[in-house]
C-alpha cells in the first residue's frame, strides 16, 4: 500500500505514537479509577439483606412470597412488599454467588468493575460530541469524584452501569445511526430483574424519542426513520421491562415514592440542597460545578441539541428533588458540557486561548499521561496494604453479631434500622430481627421510631411496645445518622432494669434483667460508664470524617458533660459552634459547660 502524498514517514510515526500515547493516558486514568474504587470496605447496610435473600433464593430455588427474616413480618400482601421481596432476585443471587466464592474481596472487585465501566461508557458518550480526549477525561474525573459517594454494594450499581450504556447507545445512534441501539431492550430486560431503576433507563429512551420528534416538528434535520427506530426501541424496552416477577406494578409503585412515609428521613431520598443546608452530608462540589457550567449552555442554545437540553432539564429537576439522582444528572450533563465547551472555543474571545491549547497539544498530552501514570503508581502501594473486608469500624456490627451468635437469650431482639441487614445475614434463622432496611411494614416502622425515640407515657410508650413483642435485648449503635445520641440509648444507660452486656467501638447490647435471663445478666453485665466510650469513639471518628456536621461535636460535649469532664465538654461545644455559629442549642450547652467548668475550678 502506497503512502499518502504529502505525509512523510516521520509524520506517520508521530501520528501513530501520539494516538497510542493518548490511549495509554486514558487507560492509566481508568486504572486509577478502578484502584480507587477498590479501596473502600463493604459498608452499605442494605447489602447484607440482599446477600441473605440471595442465599435464601439459591437454597430454596424459589422467590419469597413472605418475609422470612423479621419476626414482626405480617402476611398481608402489598405491591411494595412484592417488589422488595422479589424485584432484585437476579442481583441478589449474583451477590451471593460471588460472596460465597470470594467473600468481601469478590464484592469489592465487582463494585469497582461495575463503577469503572459506568465511567467508561459515560466517557464514550462524551467522545460522541467529538470532544478531545483530554476534555473527555477531565469531565469523567469530575463524575468519578461524585460516583465515590455512590459505591454502596446494592443492586442500584447495575442501574448506574445500564444507564451509562443506554446513554452511549443513544448517542451512538444520534450521531452515526448505529444499529447497536437495538441492544437496549435486552439490557433493560436484564436490569428489570435486578433493580427497579430500569424505569430511569426507559425515561432516558423516552426523552431521546421526544427530542427527536421535537426536531421533526421544528423542521430541523432529523430523518423520520430515526424517530421510527426510537419509537420501536422504546416500545420493545417497555415490553421487555415487564418480564420480571412483578410486571407492570413496579412502575406504579415507583411513582408513589415521593409520598412514601417509609423513605422519609433517609438521606439519599431527601432534596439535595436540603441535605447540604442542614449539614446532613458534605457538599458535592463536582455536582455544583456541573450545575453552574451547564447553565452556561443557554448561551449556545441554538447550537445545542434539543435532545440534550430536554434530558438535562428533566434530570436536573430530579437531582434537586432527591440526592440519589445526582449521579444520573452528572452522566447526562457531561456530554452537553463537552459540546458547550467546544462551542465556546469557537468564540472570538476564546480564539487566543484555543490557539494556545492547540499549539501546546503535545505538552498537554504528555502532562496528562504523566499525571495518569503518577496517580496509578501512587495508588499501588496503598492497594498492596489494603485489606478487603467489611467496614467494621463505622458500619458493620460484626462484633455484636459474633457475641449474639454465641448467646442463648430468651425473648426477642430490638435492633437499629441500619444494623438489621447484617444481623439477618449473620443470625438468621436462629435469631430474627425487629426491622431492617427493607422496612416492609408501615406500622412496624412507626413502632420502631417510638422505641428508638424512647417515647414515654401517653397512649403508646416504648416500654408498652417492648412488652407487646417480648423484646428482652436491644442492639444499637450509639448515634443516629445525623450525629445525635439515640434517645433509647440514653434511656437504657439510666435504667437499672436494663443491663449493658456488650459494647465495642460501634455497638451496644442491652439485656432486660428479668427472671428468664438473670443468669446471662449476672455473667455478662458490664459497667455502663465503660459503654460511654463507644459514644465518644464513634462521635470523634465521624466528626473527623464529616467536616461540616456540628452534631457529632454536640454529642461529644453532652457525653463529656455527663462524665463531668467539663474542660473536654467545653472544647467539644466550641468546635460544634465553629461549624454552626447560629445554633442556639449549641450556645446554650456551651454556657452550661462554661458554668460547670467555672464551678469546678
Amino acid at each position: 500500500m502506497k503512502d499518502k502524498p504529502g505525509k512523510s514517514t516521520s509524520d506517520r510515526h508521530y501520528v501513530r505514537w501520539h494516538s497510542m500515547a493518548k490511549k495509554l493516558t486514558i487507560l492509566f486514568f481508568f486504572v486509577f479509577f478502578f484502584i480507587s474504587y477498590l479501596q473502600r470496605h463493604v459498608y452499605n447496610s442494605d447489602f447484607w439483606w440482599h446477600l441473605a435473600a440471595g442465599k435464601y433464593i439459591t437454597e430454596t430455588r424459589s422467590l419469597p412470597t413472605n418475609d422470612p427474616f423479621a419476626y414482626t413480618s405480617q402476611e398481608e400482601p402489598s405491591t411494595r412488599k412484592s417488589i422488595i421481596l422479589r424485584g432484585y432476585w437476579l442481583a441478589q443471587v449474583a451477590f451471593y454467588k460471588i460472596y460465597d466464592s470470594w467473600s468481601a474481596k469478590g464484592i469489592i472487585t465487582l463494585r469497582s468493575v461495575v463503577m469503572s465501566l459506568f465511567l467508561f461508557f459515560v466517557f464514550l458518550a462524551i467522545k460522541k460530541q467529538r470532544a478531545p480526549d483530554i476534555l473527555a477525561v477531565l469531565l469523567t474525573v469530575c463524575i468519578f469524584f461524585t460516583a465515590k459517594g455512590f459505591l454502596g454494594e446494592r443492586p442500584q450499581l447495575f442501574t448506574f452501569l445500564t444507564f451509562s450504556i443506554v446513554l452511549y447507545l443513544l448517542e451512538a445512534f444520534r450521531t452515526t445511526k448505529s444499529k447497536k441501539i437495538f441492544l437496549i431492550p435486552f439490557i433493560i430486560f436484564v436490569l428489570s430483574n435486578m433493580h427497579p431503576g430500569f424505569v430511569v433507563c426507559i425515561l432516558l429512551v423516552a426523552l431521546y424519542t421526544l427530542g427527536t420528534a421535537a426536531k421533526l416538528l421544528g423542521k430541523e434535520e432529523s430523518p423520520a426513520g430515526s424517530l421510527k427506530t426510537l419509537c420501536i426501541v422504546l416500545m420493545l424496552s417497555a415490553i421487555a421491562s415487564l418480564l420480571n416477577p412483578n410486571g407492570l406494578s413496579v412502575i406504579g409503585e415507583l411513582l408513589m415514592l415521593s409520598s412514601d412515609e417509609q423513605r422519609k428521613g433517609i438521606v439519599e431520598h431527601m432534596p439535595t440542597f436540603s441535605v447540604y443546608f442542614n449539614k446532613f452530608g458534605p457538599v458535592d462540589y463536582s455536582y455544583i460545578s456541573f450545575l453552574v457550567a451547564s447553565s452556561l449552555s443557554l448561551r449556545y442554545i441554538r447550537k445545542t441539541e434539543i435532545i440534550h437540553l430536554l434530558s438535562l432539564v428533566v434530570f436536573s429537576i430530579m437531582s434537586f428533588v432527591s440526592l440519589r439522582y445526582i449521579i444520573f444528572y452528572m452522566a447526562i450533563a457531561a456530554p452537553l458540557l463537552a459540546a458547550t465547551i467546544l462551542n465556546a472555543s469557537e468564540e472570538k474571545i476564546f480564539e487566543k486561548f484555543t490557539g494556545v491549547v492547540k499549539r501546546k497539544e503535545k505538552f498537554t498530552a504528555a502532562a496528562s499521561g504523566i499525571i495518569g501514570i503518577f496517580l496509578v503508581f501512587v495508588s499501588i502501594p496503598a492497594l498492596a496494604k489494603y485489606e478487603f473486608k467489611e467496614s467494621t469500624f463505622f458500619d458493620v456490627p460484626k462484633g455484636a453479631a459474633d457475641f449474639l451468635a454465641g448467646q442463648q437469650i430468651e425473648g426477642n431482639m430490638f435492633n437499629e434500622y441500619g444494623f438489621g441487614g447484617y444481623l439477618i445475614w449473620r443470625l438468621y434463622p436462629e435469631k430474627k430481627v425487629f426491622i431492617d432496611g427493607r422496612s416492609l411494614e408501615t406500622n412496624i416502622l412507626e413502632e420502631y421510631q417510638i422505641i428508638a425515640s424512647s417515647v414515654a407515657g401517653g397512649r403508646r410508650s416504648w416500654e408498652d411496645i417492648a412488652k407487646k413483642y417480648d423484646i428482652t435485648y436491644i442492639v444499637m449503635p450509639p448515634l443516629m445518622p445525623r450525629g445525635e445520641i439515640y434517645p433509647i440509648v440514653e434511656t437504657l444507660f439510666d435504667k437499672d432494669e436494663w443491663a449493658l452486656i456488650y459494647y465495642d467501638h460501634l455497638s451496644l447490647v442491652f439485656l432486660r434483667n428479668d427472671s428468664r435471663n438473670v443468669y446471662v445478666v449476672r455473667k455478662l453485665a458490664r459497667d455502663k460508664i465503660e459503654g460511654l466510650n463507644t459514644i465518644i469513639l464513634q462521635a470523634a471518628a465521624r466528626a473527623n470524617k464529616n467536616p461540616t456536621n456540628p452534631y457529632y461535636f454536640m454529642t461529644l460535649g453532652k457525653v463529656f458533660f455527663k462524665m463531668k469532664r467539663f474542660d473536654d465538654s467545653h472544647r467539644a461545644f466550641t468546635m460544634a459552634l465553629q461549624r454552626d455559629p447560629h445554633n442556639a442549642l449549641i450556645k446554650k450547652w456551651l454556657q452550661n459547660a462554661e458554668a460547670a467548668r467555672a464551678g469546678k475550678s
